[in-house]
């Protein structure tokens, strides 16, 4: 077996630990770049921002709706066509920039929409807003960038992006959000379709989501895509009879399966398991779980299991039945994992990308490698 074909994973929890993190209580946002013309400038220099330059930032976060609507009227009265502005109009503007200025906090997570909305960037909040000055959006703006419109915004929020999607790649659940035509909006309850168009594996509150990708394109057998998800329940039911997971899919040839498990120590093996099957032939995965080490061996007929002995003294009785229970879930879970290969190989479904990453990096680093 070469060094390229085998990882030594000491914990199945550092698994849980490589996957990407969300606060179950963050707030999500959408602004938009005046109707996508500067979603690239957004994306590529990691800010937002809004206009309404006849109030500042620091009026905006200072003053009294009445006041800004006061101030409003006086710098603003027409539109740019000279039709006078009704008062709901000021209200909006009012609601955006107390959004901007006010609500958005660092850690929540904002979207920003393309262009007729064919894609969208969902980044996280940095720090508070801030205003540049006249001098400094005419420095930045001053290098001329070819198939990039700046934007002209001076009141901006530092953006950390992390992903994109394309709306057709998402949940339709999506769609209601894009006909949302304000320029700030708070769209929490749009949120888990929106991790879940950004993370395939990802762990929030005391839950870990993992999408398998269904990538047939023809319809979907009812046979195979039905045994799949039974054995990929059973399967983590194996390891945590006292769980009740929970299965969303949006399988439309092609699709996703999500399924929803406890964050607890057996998610880290369930996990693995699933990312051993998919792996080539002859992988193999060295852990240590229920107190004892086994090597997990990918092969042709599917995962084999073998415990690895090691220099500790004899265990007790007691000891000894404890493991030998532990291993029997650990065979069950192997058991029905390989039995979901075919059905899974039937609907061309995967395992979450960020799951096989995940695993990667629980893995221990070589020595050799590390002192290069």
């Amino acid at each position: 077996m070469s060094k390229d074909n085998a990882l030594q994973i000491s914990d199945v929890n550092d698994i849980l630990t490589a996957l990407p993190k969300v606060d179950a209580d963050t707030t999500f946002w959408m602004i938009r770049a005046n109707k996508g013309e500067y979603y690239t400038d957004f994306v590529t220099s990691q800010y937002v921002g809004i206009g309404y330059e006849e109030i500042t930032l620091q009026e905006s976060q200072n003053n009294s709706n009445d006041n800004l609507s006061k101030l409003f009227h006086d710098r603003k009265p027409r539109d740019d066509e000279g039709r006078k502005i009704p008062d709901g109009t000021y209200t909006s503007w009012i609601g955006q920039l107390k959004r901007f200025g006010n609500e958005i906090q660092a850690g929540d997570y904002v979207l920003v929409p393309s262009i007729a909305s064919e894609r969208f960037s969902l980044g996280i909040v940095l720090g508070e807003p801030y205003e540049l000055t006249p001098e400094q959006l005419k420095d930045i703006n001053s290098e001329l960038i070819p198939g990039r419109k700046k934007s002209p915004y001076r009141k901006r929020i530092k953006i950390q992006f992390l992903s994109s999607f394309n709306r057709a790649e998402a949940d339709p659940a999506l769609y209601k959000m894009i006909y949302t035509q304000t320029t700030v909006s708070k769209i929490n309850k749009y949120a888990l379709y929106i991790l879940r168009a950004v993370f395939d594996a990802y762990v929030s509150g005391n839950k870990v989501y993992l999408t398998f990708p269904v990538t047939q394109k023809e319809d979907i057998r009812a046979r195979p895509y039905t045994a799949f998800t039974y054995f990929l329940t059973e399967s983590y039911v194996a390891l945590n009879q006292e769980s009740e997971p929970i299965i969303k899919n949006n399988v439309q040839s092609a699709g996703i399966v999500q399924f929803i498990i406890d964050l607890a120590p057996y998610a880290g093996l369930f996990g693995m398991i699933w990312v051993l099957l998919k792996a080539n032939t002859g992988f193999q995965i060295e852990v240590s779980v229920f107190k004892g080490k086994f090597k997990l061996t990918k092969e042709d007929k599917g995962i084999v299991a073998e415990r690895i002995e090691d220099s500790k003294s004899k265990r007790t009785i007691n000891e000894q039945k404890a493991e030998d229970e532990h291993l029997k879930r650990l065979l069950k879970i192997i058991e029905l994992a390989n039995k979901a290969d075919i059905p899974m190989d039937s609907i061309k479904a995967d395992v979450p990308s960020k799951l096989k990453e995940a695993v990667k990096k629980a893995a221990k680093p070589d020595d050799e490698n590390d002192q290069e």
